[in-house]
Order: structure tokens, then C-alpha cells, then sequence
């Protein structure tokens, strides 16, 4: 009677878990692909930003407060002497377990060629006659890794082959490549890497025998791929490992990287692991939309793919889940011969209770720590939860992604208090010397009450400069604002701002409207009612000088400047950068070096930004009374100008700021005594006639908001000239250039 109760108890036991909330299924003994591991990338010549020891700790490293990333992904440049820029990266994560691995954008030049541009981007092919060079390429750096101490795991043949900007390749070529030199490459072969997992670029490579034979992974990427188009059924067939070697989200729009953005990122790699992928690899492991933001600290997207990385080691398997009655949640299970992992990504607004059953659990595993990330908790542990006839029942957070795992010992404990940081008190000093000011600033007094500090981090005005506890400074006039980090040893962070404010008793303030001065063919000036003195000026969307400024002096925008006080001085620019890959100029100041001034806050407001070095963000100038120069090059298309504020105020300028001296666009700085060009008729319909004091070099034709339509060269150099024009009503800018190379803008208006 006793038994035939004990039955009936554990039936019911099983129908209210059944009957009540919803059902994930697991089934421990149906294993699906091995797991390789969770990562990123970094790249310094094009972040222009480090990986610092801090953050490869964080990031490599698996301790509470770490993330624990398995796997390293390299760019092998096409100039050898580049190979070494990640190498103590690569070193590091190697030591830490990691697998390293490594894809190209282009070969050496000598092997290539131009194929076409798209969107002004150059796109190249690899001439057939050096694929055994290529091989060769890639074989040195496969030594090179090797002698430098990190063996890798498996090389690409190419990034992105069916995109743009680098070179690209046909499944044939790629197969040609594979058949004749894949046996000569001495490590296992990751291929295509395909932009989006196009299937018409994939499917020729797999259904060719020996080229299927000579990948050993499948690699691709997931711009523009729905979900539904990450399960590819004849990989499988294929007997193919698949890894995602590349993502991104966020980059645009730098205010879209909130938790709801990483919550997609959550659910994409779910997807991904259900797909049957090995392995999943973010694109920047440092940035303001990776996985480390700049200030140092773990991102909302770092710690959705901790929730994985730090848990699902490689070797790990998944096994077989399936979800019943649930909509907007995602359940995927991993296993080793002692350990077992859960992790569901729950992307309703609200909380949702969920039954678990595994299907023949072992015995021993009897509980499961739970750790929870959501908008309001990062990686915090939860609990834990019983198993009775291998069943359980939890109800997940809104909007959240939450681990069970039999291992939490690399992550928080259970009721863990959170730090408290102090990064002192808000202040404001004078600087009368115009030398800066030393201050200190200390994390001292900071605590855990339950605990010890076991990280510190301070970044300022939005980069990180320390992980000490305190620091002695030297800081100029300007406004600082400093974010303190502390991590106990259970893996909690928590922060707290300093704002420092230096001010001057100096008065100068110099205003100078940036059109007021000679442009060039790679500068447009643009009429707008919302910019001082009724112009703005932007870089040519046809030039870019990305990896060093252009050599043309012709093309820099110069300006002068006369200094009363000796001292420290601040240049702010009014700009306007349209996204995050359009922020940046080349400056010198007095015929100096050049600096690279980076990281202009994007948007589609005009914004002051003060020249500074890169990411350093309180760059000054020391300036002695006189005459001093500022000379601008382009570097990024697109980006605008609108004035320039030299001061040694400490003040940050608003609005169109003062009043400057001003001058007349449409004679370039010059006075009519110098240049007067005649167009007409004005308004014209479809001819027009220009004519002027000195012959006339070239004539650049501007659509209203700046766009270059028509550029004309007249190698005779003619005082005057006629033009045939095939355009629509409106209002456009003619740049005349003389032989001098003085230039003058006039409008015309189109009217038929």
C-alpha cells in the first residue's frame, strides 16, 4: 500500500509539472556538437586603442568578475611586420586555455589586384598566378604564432570573401585554392567566413569533395541573416563543424547599447548553440559596443556572454532541448562527464516560470547554482535549485538570461553583498599658473562588507587610465570626470563619479568660422541657416586618409591665430559626425607632429569636441604670445566643421559660440580685389558661362547639401568656359580653382 501511495505521489508530482506553467525538456543522453568555445577580436591599428593588461585579464581570465573567453581571433596583415601588434594578447589568452585562431583580409599586395570599388571602398582579387604564395603567406604566419609561443588552433582563408572594402573571392577560386594548395596549409583550415552564410557561396565548397574534405571548419557570419537562417542542414550532412567567427550589434547608434540591445545578443547565441555551432565569436572584444567598453569595464553584451564563456568550457557538449508552450524563451543544456549547464534567455517583459525535466540525470547531480543577468543584475547568483526525479522549476527574470550550472566556483557567491565604491568628493580648483594642478584621487576608502576588494579601475572622461587604487595627477584647465570601479572577490562591481573641475583666471577666447580660410578639393563648404556665419565645411566624400595624412598640402585647411597670454590652451571644434566610422581629423599644431584626433562623439546634432590625441581626452597646447597655426587634414569622409574656439578659460563652448571675425565664403577668404568669377545666366536652365579674372584649373560642381556631382579639369587653363548641365531645379555651389590654387564658391540656381 505504502508503494502503490509512492507511486501515486510521483505521478502527481510529474502531471503538476506538466499541467502548471511551461515545460523544457532535456535530454542528457542525446548529445549534439562538441562546444569549441566563446570570444572576440581586437585589432589596435584599427581601434586605435589598446588591449590593456586589465582588460585581458578581464576578458581571458575566469575568475569571479572575469569573463572567461575561450577563444582569440587575429587579423594576419597582409605586412609581416604587423604580425606582432596582438601577439601579447594571443600570448595571454593562450596561457589562460584559449584556442587562437586567425583570418585575412588581404594578401600581400604584390598579389593582388584591383577588381572594383563599391561604396568607395576598393575591392581586390588574388591573382591566380600567386596562390602558392599565398599559401606560403599564410604558412609563415602559422610559424611565425608557432616560434612566438602560440601554436594556432586553425587558420581562415579569407574574411568575408563575398563582401566589399578587402579581397574578395568566388566559391570556384576558393575551390581552385583549396584543391591545388589546402593540402600545403600546416594547421586545420577555416573557410569561407562567408558576410552573411550565403548558402549560393557555401554550398559549392561542401558539395565538392575535396574541398569539403580540406575545411576543416565551417566558418561564417551573421550580418543580415535571420535566425531561422542559422540552421543549415547540409553542414550536418557534411559532418561539418560550424563557428560563428564573427557579429556585431550596436555600432551605429553608441545610445542603442543598453541591456535590450544585449538581450539580442543573448538570443542570437542561444539560437546559434541550438544551430549546432562550435563555437560563437564577437567582433570587438574592446569598444563602446563590445564586450570591454573603453572605460574598462565589462559591457551589458560582455556579461550575456560570460552567462556562456565562463560556464561552457571547451569540450563541453550540448545536449538535446526542447521547449513546450513557451514563447519569447530560448532553453539550451551542455554536459561533460561531471558537469552540467542550463541556460535560458527569457525575452519577455515579464517574468515567466518555467518547469524543467531532464530526461536520464545522473544521480550525483542532485542541485544547480543560478546566476542571473538582467537590466538590474549582472552575473548575480541567484540561489540555487533541487531536483526531485530530475525535475525542477524556476521562474526567470524579465528580460533576462540566467546559467544553472552544477560548477559556480568562477562566478559570485550566494548572498554575496554587493561592494560599496568611493571615489571621493566633487571639487573644483583654480589653476593660476596656466602649469595644471596635482591632484590625487584615491579608492581607499572604498569596502565590501562581506568581503575584499579584489579589482580596482578608474577611467576618465570615458577611457580608462588605472587599475591602482589611487593615482597622483597633473590636470589643465578643463572639466573631468572620473568613474571609479570596484569588484569584490565574489565577481560584484559597483561605481561611483568624481567630477574634477579645473578652472583659470585667463580670459582669451579666439573664434574662427572654419570656412574662413582656403579650401581645397577635399573640402566642401556647405549653406546652412544652423551653422555660424551661415556655412559649414565637410570632408569630400571621395577622400579618406585613414592610416596617415595626405601629402598634398593643398588639401589641408590652415588657420592663424595670435596668442596675448602665455599658458595652456584648449582647441574645441563645433563638429557634426554623422557615425562612429566618420569621427576623425589629422591636426598639427605650429608645423608639428601630426595627431590623430578620433572618437568625436556621433550624432546628428553639432556638437563641441576638444582636439585631443586619439583617446586621450584632456589634451592641451602650451602656447607663447604670437602668431601660432592650426592645420587640419581630412581623415574620415563625411565629417563636418562648423568653428573653431581657442581658449584658456577652461570653459567648453554652447551653441554657435562667439562671435568671430568672419568672412565671405563665396570669395574663399579672399576680397573681390582679388577674385571675382562671373556665372550666367543665373538661374540657368541647362548652359552657363563662367568667366574671371585668372585662367581656370578645375571646377567642382555641389549638390546643396555638399555632394560632389560633376568635377571638371581644363589642362589649357581658359579664363572662360561653357558648361552643358542635365539637372533639376534647384540650388547648387560652383568651386572655381584657379591656376593659383585659390578657389571661390559661387551659387547657382538651376531653374527651367
Amino acid at each position: 500500500m505504502r508503494n502503490y501511495m509512492l507511486f501515486i505521489g510521483v505521478f502527481m508530482l510529474m502531471s503538476l509539472f506538466q499541467a502548471n506553467g511551461q515545460q523544457v525538456n532535456l535530454y542528457y543522453d542525446s548529445t549534439r556538437q562538441i562546444i569549441r568555445g566563446f570570444g572576440g577580436i581586437h585589432i589596435t591599428s584599427w581601434t586605435g586603442r589598446e588591449l590593456t593588461p586589465d582588460m585581458i585579464e578581464k576578458a581571458f581570465d575566469n575568475d569571479p568578475g572575469e569573463m572567461g573567453l575561450s577563444i582569440f581571433r587575429m587579423q594576419i596583415s597582409d605586412d609581416p611586420g604587423a604580425w606582432k601588434n596582438e601577439l601579447s594578447i594571443a600570448r595571454y589568452a593562450r596561457s589562460k586555455g584559449a584556442i587562437v585562431f586567425a583570418s585575412p583580409w588581404n594578401p600581400p599586395s604584390y598579389m593582388r589586384k584591383v577588381k572594383g570599388t563599391y561604396n568607395n571602398e576598393t575591392d581586390y582579387e588574388l591573382l591566380e598566378e600567386y596562390y602558392d604564395d599565398y599559401a606560403a603567406h599564410l604558412n609563415k604566419f602559422i610559424a611565425f604564432m608557432s616560434d612566438s609561443g602560440v601554436p594556432l588552433y586553425a587558420i581562415s582563408i579569407q574574411n568575408e570573401p563575398d563582401w566589399h572594402g578587402w579581397t574578395t573571392w568566388t566559391s570556384q577560386a576558393m575551390i581552385r585554392f583549396l584543391h591545388d594548395y589546402g593540402q600545403q596549409i600546416q594547421v586545420p583550415i577555416i573557410a569561407p567566413e562567408s558576410y552573411g552564410f550565403s548558402r549560393s557561396f557555401i554550398d559549392p565548397l561542401l558539395n565538392d569533395s575535396i574541398a569539403n574534405a580540406r575545411i576543416a571548419i565551417l566558418g561564417t557570419h551573421l550580418y543580415g541573416v535571420p535566425k531561422s537562417g542559422y540552421y543549415y542542414p547540409l553542414a550536418w550532412q557534411k559532418n561539418k563543424e560550424i563557428w560563428m567567427t564573427e557579429h556585431l550589434l550596436g555600432s551605429d547608434k553608441p545610445e542603442s547599447n543598453n541591456w535590450a540591445l544585449a538581450m539580442v545578443l543573448a538570443d542570437e547565441i542561444n539560437t546559434c548553440m541550438d544551430a549546432n555551432m562550435s563555437a560563437y565569436v564577437y567582433w570587438y572584444i574592446r569598444r563602446f559596443y563590445g564586450l570591454i567598453d573603453d572605460a574598462g569595464n565589462i559591457t551589458d553584451k560582455g556579461y550575456v556572454m560570460a552567462h556562456f564563456s565562463k560556464f561552457i568550457r571547451p569540450g563541453y557538449r550540448r545536449i538535446l532541448a526542447k521547449t513546450t508552450n513557451i514563447s519569447k524563451v530560448t532553453a539550451t543544456a551542455y554536459k561533460t562527464d561531471s558537469s552540467f549547464v542550463v541556460v535560458v534567455v527569457n525575452m519577455n517583459n515579464t517574468p515567466v516560470q518555467l518547469n524543467f525535466n531532464v530526461a536520464n540525470l545522473p544521480a550525483d547531480i542532485d542541485s544547480l547554482a543560478r546566476f542571473t543577468s538582467s537590466s538590474t543584475k549582472k552575473m548575480q547568483h541567484d540561489g540555487f535549485v533541487k531536483f526531485t526525479q530530475g525535475q525542477f522549476s524556476a521562474t526567470v527574470d524579465a528580460l533576462s538570461i540566467t546559467t544553472f550550472t552544477t560548477h559556480p566556483q568562477n562566478a559570485s557567491r550566494y548572498g554575496n553583498l554587493s561592494p560599496v565604491a568611493i571615489a571621493g568628493n566633487d571639487t573644483v580648483l583654480i589653476d593660476s599658473t596656466g602649469r595644471g594642478i596635482d591632484v590625487n584621487i584615491s579608492a581607499l576608502q572604498s569596502y565590501d562588507p562581506d568581503g575584499s576588494i579584489s579589482k580596482y579601475n578608474w577611467a576618465r572622461n570615458g577611457f580608462q587610465i588605472s587599475n591602482q587604487p589611487e593615482m597622483n595627477l597633473k590636470l589643465g584647465i578643463g572639466n573631468y570626470t572620473f568613474l571609479l570601479a570596484v569588484t569584490d572577490n565574489d565577481g560584484a562591481t559597483s561605481y561611483d563619479t568624481l567630477l574634477i573641475t579645473v578652472k583659470s583666471n585667463k580670459t582669451t577666447q579666439i573664434w574662427i568660422d572654419a570656412e574662413c580660410t582656403v579650401l581645397g578639393e577635399t573640402w566642401n563648404a556647405v549653406a546652412d541657416v544652423n551653422a555660424s556665419n551661415g556655412y559649414y565645411i565637410t570632408v569630400n566624400p571621395l577622400f579618406e586618409a585613414i592610416d596617415n595624412p595626405d601629402t598634398d598640402t593643398t588639401r589641408y585647411l590652415k588657420y592663424q591665430f595670435n596668442v596675448t597670454e602665455k599658458g595652456k590652451y584648449k582647441i574645441w571644434g563645433r563638429v557634426l559626425a554623422s557615425a562612429p566610422n566618420n569621427d576623425s581629423f589629422w591636426v598639427r599644431i605650429d608645423e608639428g607632429d601630426w595627431m590623430l584626433w578620433d572618437s568625436i562623439p556621433a550624432g546628428t546634432s553639432w556638437v563641441w569636441d576638444d582636439i585631443h590625441q586619439s583617446n586621450q581626452k584632456d589634451t592641451s597646447f602650451t602656447f607663447d604670445e604670437g602668431m601660432h597655426t592650426l592645420t587640419i587634414c581630412y581623415r574620415e569622409k563625411g565629417t563636418a566643421i562648423d568653428k573653431w574656439n581657442i581658449t584658456n578659460t577652461g570653459k567648453k563652448p554652447a551653441g554657435k559660440g562667439g562671435t568671430a571675425n568672419g568672412c565671405n565664403i563665396e570669395n574663399n577668404v579672399l576680397s573681390p580685389t582679388h577674385m571675382t568669377y562671373m556665372v550666367y545666366p543665373n538661374p540657368a536652365q541647362n548652359q552657363i558661362q563662367i568667366s574671371g579674372p585668372k585662367a581656370i584649373e578645375k571646377i567642382y560642381l555641389y549638390s546643396s547639401d555638399g555632394l560632389l556631382l560633376h568635377r571638371i579639369h581644363y589642362p589649357r587653363r581658359q579664363t572662360n568656359v561653357n558648361l552643358s548641365l542635365t539637372l533639376p531645379d534647384g540650388l547648387y555651389m560652383i568651386q572655381i580653382i584657379n591656376v593659383s590654387g585659390k578657389s571661390e564658391f559661387k551659387k547657382l540656381i538651376i531653374q527651367h
